[in-house]
């Protein structure tokens, strides 16, 4: 990647991690589960996105693929924890869903640990058939997160017409499958963006450009969800249920 993608990502990596801080802190103070499994997702996300940043630093060239190596391995647990959170919130009774959460670590301990005995370390080679069951497995959470609060969204539009429903709550899970389709077109983006890296050893900095872009959009979209400014807040709760 070039250097202001990786400065883009670092910023990311930080904010997430403090946004995983906050919700850890929160879950343990309400001792709600869901509140912890995605602060502990987020900080791992976060981990993940400092690791793949710090390795571009010229004084850090000799680790550049132990750095993103441990990358790799700092996202596992991330996407893991986005599913297992999905199961618990929205299919806390579904046996299927459980299965579903131990297929996504199947796959992506699979992806990682294949493409590494293959000599892959850095997860960048798309014709190593590895990396698609790693890429199925850290794109699958987000894909099933965004349909499940899509799903509930469209239910709580009609309690908030009746008055069940806060307005503010309808539009987190609105924000919340929004915020899990644009990580699904980031992993989409990150497909063009490694074969352009393996064709020519170089990352595309229209790639880059790109994948930036639904980072940072992905950001904003999880602080709105999680910590909504308070005139956010008033505009939803003042707003139809048209509008969100």
């Amino acid at each position: 990647m070039e250097g202001d993608a990786y400065l883009g990502e670092l910023a990311s990596g930080i904010i997430y991690l403090l946004a995983g801080t906050r919700l850890v802190l929160l879950g343990v103070r309400t001792r709600e589960a869901p509140e912890r499994l995605l602060g502990a997702s987020f900080l791992a996300f976060g981990v993940s996105g400092v690791l793949y940043s710090i390795a571009v630093f010229e004084s850090l060239a000799a680790f550049w693929t132990p750095l993103n190596f441990a990358a790799r391995v700092a996202f596992l647990p991330s996407a893991v924890l986005v599913a297992v959170f999905t199961a618990r919130v929205f299919r806390p009774d579904d046996r299927w869903a459980r299965w579903l959460v131990r297929g996504v670590a199947v796959l992506l301990v699979a992806g990682v640990g294949g493409s590494a005995l293959k000599g892959d370390w850095e997860g960048f080679s798309l014709s190593n058939g590895w990396f698609w069951l790693e890429w199925v497995g850290y794109t699958l959470p987000f894909g099933w997160a965004a349909a499940e609060a899509l799903h509930q969204y469209l239910q709580a539009r009609r309690r908030v017409r009746v008055g069940l429903c806060e307005p503010s709550v309808c539009n987190r899970m609105f924000l919340w499958s929004l915020y899990g389709l644009i990580q699904m077109l980031s992993n989409v983006v990150l497909i063009g963006q490694y074969a352009a890296y393996e064709r020519e050893n170089v990352f595309s900095s229209t790639w880059d450009f790109l994948y930036g872009g639904t980072i940072l959009a992905a950001l904003v979209v999880m602080w709105f969800a999680f910590f909504p400014p308070k005139i956010y807040l008033h505009w939803i709760n003042r707003t139809t249920p048209v509008s969100l």
